[in-house]
């Protein structure tokens, strides 16, 4: 009886590697050195269209960077006042994209940067029609009608966090193409309503002669825009936390 393998047995034994049968095995050494690979993709978000940049850090990580761009304008009538609204949306961001299951299914933080996602409108308050500020009614001078500007602006710099699927620097070389998909959120903080008006206002219940004063040496409006602002503002806070999501098409050099 033979105890043991002869010695061909054992050198077979011992040069046999164990198959892997996971075709994103992240463990491939040639695909996971920093900057051994760089993968994009293009995407549409809530933020507007995007694109995304990636390259390994290691067998599990990736560095991911890209930004995100929406532009609208939009005319009505609110209250007798002709409002022209811009919804402008721009910012980059950075995210390190940990693989925990060496899969497509991803975790993670980001860092929101030059976000310059904003909303401004102009208001014109003809001769004649009335707008109402924090309970009280005034009408625009026909003489010197009501000007305004209004703007709503986010922090710079925020955190957020993310999951997805999807990995645009796959580790197998000859893999190219990946869908990628991304859902989470970044706190932007609280948003700050800025509101200004130029013009004449008139009290309704007092004669024009002596009812009429320009806004800016007027208390009263004063006041009441200044409530108006603080009310709006309290009721913005909903909008700390920015919704991402998003769907893309990825491509690996």
């Amino acid at each position: 009886m033979c105890l043991f393998p002869s010695g061909n047995g054992m050198a077979q034994a011992a040069g046999k590697a164990p198959a892997s049968n996971a075709p994103y095995d992240l463990t491939i050494s040639q695909a996971t050195r920093p900057f051994s690979r760089l993968g994009v993709d293009a995407h549409i978000s809530i933020g507007g269209l995007g694109f995304d940049v990636a390259t390994p850090l290691a067998g599990r990580f990736n560095l991911r960077t890209g930004a995100d761009f929406f532009n609208v304008s939009e005319g009505f009538l609110e209250q007798g006042a002709q409002v022209q609204g811009t919804l402008h949306l721009l910012a980059g961001h950075a995210s390190v994209d940990w693989f925990p299951f060496a899969g497509r299914f991803r975790l993670s933080p980001t860092v929101v940067f030059a976000n310059n996602n904003r909303l401004n409108a102009t208001v014109l308050v003809p001769g004649g029609s009335t707008i109402t500020l924090n309970g009280t009614d005034y009408i625009a001078s026909s003489t010197d009608p009501l000007h305004g500007s209004a703007a709503i602006a986010f922090r710079r710099v925020s955190p957020g966090f993310t999951l997805g699927f999807g990995n645009i620097v796959p580790r197998l070389k000859s893999h190219h193409f990946s869908v990628p998909v991304e859902l989470g959120f970044f706190y932007a903080g609280q948003p700050n309503l800025a509101v200004a008006f130029t013009g004449t206002a008139c009290d309704p219940t007092q004669p024009p002669a002596i009812g009429c004063e320009s806004v800016n040496q007027d208390p009263d409006f004063q006041h009441n825009l200044a409530a108006f602002i603080a009310r709006n503002n309290n009721n913005l806070s909903y909008a700390s936390f920015f919704p991402i999501f998003s769907l893309g098409a990825g491509y690996a050099f």
